[in-house]
């Protein structure tokens, strides 16, 4: 069971990548079941998988253009439950801005069913 909650981490941080960078969701919408659940430590709630992409479809049309990278880190895997840190830098002008944040996620038949998450704001290093 280790070896597929690695194995879904890895699929789950290229699907991230490819909704948040190219707005490419059919990762997203291969890997979260649609009942998924997100909840962030700050409210935040996003009940099923068309809500969350409708999220970070609104959180894309705030970049208002500006391009984005992300560094996404495996942290642990057990059973059907891992967690994930990441920064995400958002290269707007006149100052690029980043967020830091971690998630645990849980899956059942290599699909997220609930993710729980926080992240904040940092200060971008010399734009990057």
């Amino acid at each position: 069971m280790a070896e597929d909650v690695d194995r879904f981490a890895q699929e789950y941080i290229q699907a991230q990548k490819a909704a948040w960078e190219r707005k490419d969701f059919s990762g997203l919408t291969a890997l979260e079941d649609a009942a998924v659940l997100f909840q962030n430590i700050n409210g935040t709630v996003f009940d099923g998988r068309d809500a969350h992409i409708r999220a970070i479809e609104g959180m894309q049309d705030s970049f208002h253009g500006a391009s984005m990278t992300q560094d996404w880190q495996y942290l642990l895997g057990s059973g059907d439950v891992f967690s994930l840190a990441y920064t995400w830098t958002i290269h707007s002008a006149p100052q690029p801005l980043q967020i830091a944040g971690i998630l645990i996620g849980r899956i059942r038949d290599h699909r997220l069913i609930e993710e729980w998450g926080a992240n904040y704001p940092v200060a971008a290093e010399n734009g990057r």
